[in-house]
């Protein structure tokens, strides 16, 4: 789980760059933010029904060669938060996360 909070506090770092670069970029200075929100919020969740879940998902997943796409779409997801998707806090990134591994493997 912590690396879901890693991987979203990188995507942050990303969007603080756009905004280095272009300090009128409200949109990333907003996902930054958002990202910086769900970060934390994940690092509180490990032991919650949806830490649960998506924790037997991502291990299924890693039995087979899905996992790659699945890591594909969560970066992509990832990068849209603050544009196309704003999830509430953690367990709300979580349960986006657990829909996308659905996807995947067709469930």
């Amino acid at each position: 789980m912590m690396e879901e909070a890693d991987e979203l506090e990188r995507t942050a770092e990303w969007r603080m760059r756009k905004v280095d670069a272009d300090p009128s970029d409200k949109v990333s200075r907003d996902a930054a933010v958002l990202l910086e929100k769900l970060a934390a919020d994940m690092r509180r969740l490990p032991g919650s029904p949806a830490f649960r879940e998506y924790t037997a998902i991502c291990n299924w997943l890693s039995e087979s060669d899905d996992i790659v796409d699945f890591a594909d779409m969560s970066n992509d997801y990832r990068a849209r938060i603050g544009v196309d998707h704003t999830p509430a806090d953690g367990e709300a990134y979580l349960r986006a996360l657990i829909e996308l591994a659905r996807r995947t493997f067709g469930a």
